[in-house]
């Protein structure tokens, strides 16, 4: 980058040049400056651009760092409720099971003036047995419903944290999703760089010697060194997301996805499945366009989209469809070719390093929780 802002160039008529072609010579340094100076401005503007892209990318990836932290968080919460819940309708269960076979055994507690309670007490006072038996009956059967409306009240609640539990899951997948829009702009971030470097770069000699070409260069330098930081952050930020196994209906489109393609993980399949959409949760329209259950722009599924169901029709929204257009499309990028063979592939799905590394690691936690309950299975 010094190299293109140094040096000059000394523009002048050549020795035998006419007054008047000295006027012309005049003339032509007037407009090479003013086009350099043009130049120049657009090589600023450039940059500023690039600037203010990744300033929108680090907006975005902020506001989504927070809400994966509070989906995940909310999550936890929710799991341990619901576990908390379940284990107090099982005491509560077992606690009604007691108290009814206390009362059995014993002919009955004394807690209530019932009418149990005063057969049971006529009996021990040298009453009718009869009536006595009778009591100990009508204690146990009031006890065991007393026990049910317990157990039910605790399954209710159990069932209720099992639903808030699974509300919670749903939400934290649909904000691992929102990471693909992150990794999106990311890319559009990337290719204003990418221009802004190639106007510094075109800057002849003359150019260099402006003062707006200085500043691009430093807006430039800022820019990317911003760019670099943001890839740090939205890397970090990537790493608080951990897998989560598919529904058992896309788990099947998965594994079928996967074996059309010699070498290729169903769990990469499945990875790619979580982060694009939480497993058709969050199927766009995307902020760059993607559409489906997959992600897919346009333009890439109309070349590599299949029809996975076999209606006739290759659907970007339909599950089967995108799913094995996914698989497609991964494969023929190297996909089932070993980890460097996913690498490029996955880089060709999102053009974000930190995107291919997350997706990559969420496929070898899957497998390795595929291998954990294949071993105590």
């Amino acid at each position: 980058m010094t190299a293109v802002l140094t040096g000059a160039v000394v523009l002048c008529a050549p020795a035998d040049a006419s007054p008047t072609a000295g006027s012309s010579g005049s003339s032509g340094s007037a407009r090479t400056a003013a086009q350099a100076r043009a130049e120049a401005a657009r090589a600023r503007d450039a940059a500023r651009e690039a600037t203010a892209r990744v300033e929108d990318v680090r907006a975005a990836l902020e506001r989504q760092r927070q809400a994966v932290t509070d989906a995940v968080s909310a999550g936890i919460r929710a799991e341990v409720a619901a576990s908390r819940a379940a284990a107090e309708a099982d005491e509560a269960a077992g606690a009604a099971t007691r108290r009814v076979r206390s009362l059995y055994m014993a002919g009955g507690t004394p807690v209530t003036r019932s009418r149990a309670w005063t057969a049971l007490r006529s009996l021990a006072e040298g009453g009718d047995p009869v009536a006595a038996v009778r009591g100990r009956d009508l204690a146990v059967q009031a006890a065991g419903r007393r026990g049910l409306r317990e157990q039910r009240a605790a399954e209710q609640v159990a069932v209720t944290g099992g639903t808030a539990a699974d509300e919670a899951d749903a939400d934290a997948l649909a904000a691992v999703a929102g990471l693909r829009d992150v990794a999106e702009e990311s890319v559009r971030m990337a290719d204003a760089l990418a221009r802004a470097q190639q106007r510094v770069a075109a800057l002849d000699e003359e150019a260099g010697r402006l003062q707006a070409a200085e500043d691009a260069a430093r807006e430039l330098e800022r820019a990317r060194a911003a760019a670099a930081e943001l890839a740090a952050r939205a890397s970090a930020g990537a790493a608080a997301v951990h897998a989560r196994p598919a529904p058992a209906d896309w788990g099947a489109l998965y594994a079928a996805g996967a074996a059309t393609c010699p070498g290729m993980r169903t769990a990469l399949l499945t990875a790619v499945g979580q982060v694009e959409s939480g497993h058709g949760r969050n199927n766009g329209p995307s902020s760059a366009g993607a559409q489906g259950p997959m992600q897919f722009m346009p333009a890439t599924f109309a070349a590599y989209g299949v029809d996975g169901d076999g209606d006739g029709t290759a659907d970007v929204w339909s599950p089967a469809d995108a799913v094995r257009s996914a698989a497609n499309y991964l494969c023929a990028n190297g996909g089932g070719q070993g980890r460097e063979g996913e690498r490029r592939a996955l880089y060709r799905y999102n053009r974000a390093g930190w995107y291919v590394d997350m997706v990559q690691r969420l496929a070898d936690e899957l497998d390795a929780t595929s291998a954990a309950a294949g071993s105590t299975g």
